[in-house]
């Protein structure tokens, strides 16, 4: 899915399949990180918190983290450590109020967003997306500016957990791209999701990107699927 943020129709590729909801994996610390800053738990986007030691299948993610660095390079245990100082009630609370997917969860306080427990559609994480390019969330203007600096990629590329991979979209420049993947399993059936905003030419997008399949899915599928999109649907 992409919409344009001047309101034009949206283009969704397959109505059916946007509106089934699954887990936002990783996609989640985009509101997670707002969630951060607006409780205080984060008060410096570029602060670094130390790294326990604790090894990991990820290399990018031995070595402290900031809220900026952990979103780049997808660090779980920084969103964990965050969800745990948040707190279950504060958590539930923020999520509803940003109306971000079933806006709820029951289980495990540093899994929910991976576990099936809280799901989100591609159409609304669209509508999350929108809302945040144009400063429609009840959070303070300065917290979405530094969510948004966190998730912004390097021209051509994406990072995640696994490094950095090419991403080389199209469009006509000056080119800013936004991006954050996520990737999981729940119950037999893997997930793997871009989401994030486009600015070309004084113009902005959003959009959402999913591949459902068993577990021979690829961590890059949402994120070649969305660049074939984004490309055959380039602006002029």
């Amino acid at each position: 899915m992409i919409l344009a943020l001047d309101g034009s129709a949206p283009f969704v590729s397959d109505a059916t399949e946007c509106a089934v909801k699954s887990a936002p994996a990783s996609t989640f610390k985009i509101p997670h990180a707002l969630i951060a800053l607006e409780t205080g738990v984060v008060t410096d986007p570029m602060a670094l918190v130390p790294w326990d030691g604790t090894k990991y299948p990820n290399p990018a993610w031995e070595k402290p983290h900031s809220l900026d660095s952990s979103m780049k390079w997808s660090a779980l245990w920084f969103y964990q450590r965050t969800a745990s100082l948040i707190g279950r009630e504060r958590m539930l609370a923020w999520v509803k109020r940003l109306g971000y997917g079933t806006d709820s969860y029951e289980g495990e306080q540093t899994t929910f967003w991976l576990n099936g427990d809280l799901v989100v559609s591609p159409v609304e994480q669209l509508d999350f997306l929108s809302r945040l390019a144009r400063y429609r969330l009840p959070v303070r203007r300065e917290h979405v500016d530094a969510v948004r600096a966190a998730f912004e990629m390097p021209p051509g590329e994406i990072t995640n957990a696994t490094g950095t991979h090419p991403f080389a979209l199209k469009w006509p420049g000056p080119l800013v791209v936004r991006a954050k993947t996520g990737n999981a399993t729940v119950a037999g059936e893997r997930v793997s999701w871009v989401v994030g905003h486009v600015e070309s030419r004084n113009r902005g997008w959003v959009f959402a990107a999913r591949v459902r399949g068993g577990a021979d899915v690829p961590g890059q599928a949402g994120a070649e699927l969305a660049l074939r999109t984004l490309n055959a649907r380039k602006p002029t």
